[in-house]
């Protein structure tokens, strides 16, 4: 797996000049991928490999949900496709039949004798994600392991170029297995316990930094001597943020105010202190269905400066944009990816002015830089995973069409209806994929 990172991006005007800032977390492995694979002719068609079924739809256009190509299971129970992508806005979209909440659903790509730099996702039949992969096993092909959490009448297999195929790697055939193992139990949410950290460490995440470094206590001077002496009303209002983003979930917070959790425990850690040069915060991983429940992220409060913002927070609203932050990275830890919504918390292009708004983990259209169709629906996979709080409900969360002056976020919503639809209308995504260092020219 290559360390791609995955970019939250916020954009401020600061004395006429542009300035981009942005939360990085690396990208996901949903598993491992075998070697080898069946080289498929040159410009394959996009279909079943070895299908003589005239009902069968191959062949382009395939590029929404509603054009998906029907995937068929042999008598082995594997459905073996093949394709070609053309382009980086070339969608290639199966479908296969009804899954039931636990089964199994195991996914193989192989780009064998192709250059192509594949990239797939796994949504059910609304278009909501229930899986995505970019790399496996050190190489550019894809595989997903996934157990079904909620039934479908049917589900999606997408596959196109990942967004970070570099030159060479961006067009060419694959081939893919699908198999389906049925009958199986479905995975019981667990709770999730996040230690949120003020009190700087040495922190060392090898999948991240190359050597371990010190991160600074949590100083509210530090991020502006406006803000001098408030460090514990900082704090308090950064956990209320925190907390109040998860207080549907069975999500424990607790800080090292409180002192140190038990070494015995098992507990995600936020690092909230110090400064970097290019970015707000990082996690280490985006971790599929929460496997590891030990992960780490980071924020780094020292570099919310106010001079991000279209003019300077107060404490409790820079304390809320710190909280947001904290809680998409923790979002990553639980395994949610990124969104493109300015009002979701897993948003990844917002303006800086949008992290002082009341953001919640809602249904959102991807990010592009996971995939270019569907939504990520962050309440209910979080219901999946770590479970609701007793009395609480799950209620759909609708999208509609937002349009918001500069000042409140500036940027145009699609409508949920027209998304429902699987087509791309009005979806936007940030046009940088690189780390911009703070104060360095933006045309970096």
């Amino acid at each position: 797996m290559r360390n791609t990172i995955l970019i939250r991006r916020f954009v401020a005007t600061v004395l006429g000049v542009t300035l981009t800032f942005v939360v990085g977390c690396p990208g996901s492995l949903d598993g491992v991928v075998p070697s080898g694979g069946v080289v498929p002719s040159a410009g394959a068609i996009d279909g079943n490999r070895g299908s003589a079924s005239s009902t069968i739809v191959g062949g382009e256009p395939n590029g929404s949900f509603t054009q998906a190509i029907e995937a068929v299971f042999d008598a082995s129970g594997v459905a073996r496709l093949q394709g070609t992508v053309a382009n980086s806005s070339d969608l290639d979209v199966f479908s296969f039949d009804a899954i039931a909440a636990g089964d199994r659903i195991v996914i193989q790509m192989a780009t064998t004798g192709s250059n192509l730099d594949v990239s797939i996702a796994l949504f059910d039949g609304e278009g909501r994600l229930v899986s995505a992969n970019d790399d496996a096993h050190g190489t550019l092909d894809s595989f997903i392991d996934v157990t079904a959490r909620r039934g479908s009448n049917n589900y999606y297999l997408v596959a196109t170029v990942s967004a970070f195929a570099s030159p060479g790697t961006e067009s060419g055939t694959y081939t893919a297995d699908v198999r389906v193992e049925t009958g199986g139990a479905v995975p019981v949410p667990e709770a999730q316990t996040l230690f949120l950290d003020f009190d700087g460490a040495m922190v060392n995440i090898p999948s991240i930094f190359s050597q371990p470094f010190t991160l600074d206590p949590f100083d509210a001077g530090d991020i502006d001597p406006v803000y001098a002496g408030q460090t514990e009303t900082f704090k308090q209002l950064i956990v209320e943020a925190i907390a109040q983003n998860y207080q549907r979930f069975n999500v424990i917070i607790i800080t090292s105010d409180d002192g140190q959790p038990d070494p015995s425990t098992e507990f995600s850690t936020l690092f909230l202190g110090g400064f970097d040069s290019e970015t707000f915060g990082i996690a280490e991983n985006v971790d599929l269905y929460n496997a590891d429940f030990c992960d780490d992220a980071m924020i780094f409060t020292g570099s919310f400066s106010p001079r991000l913002f279209s003019g300077t927070p107060t404490v409790a609203e820079l304390a809320v944009a710190i909280g947001n932050v904290a809680a998409h990275e923790s979002g990553h830890l639980l395994g949610l990816n990124h969104t493109d919504d300015d009002l979701a918390l897993m948003d990844d292009a917002s303006l800086a002015d949008a992290f002082i708004e009341d953001q919640e983990f809602i249904e959102a259209p991807l990010s592009r830089d996971i995939m270019s169709i569907g939504s990520q629906d962050s309440a209910l996979l979080l219901s999946e995973i770590v479970g609701l709080r007793d009395g609480v409900t799950l209620k759909a969360a609708e999208l509609v069409l937002r349009r918001r002056d500069a000042t409140n976020v500036g940027r145009v919503r699609m409508s949920f209806d027209a998304f429902r639809g699987g087509e791309k209308i009005g979806l936007h995504a940030g046009s940088v994929r690189q780390l911009k260092a703070w104060g360095k020219s933006p045309s970096r």
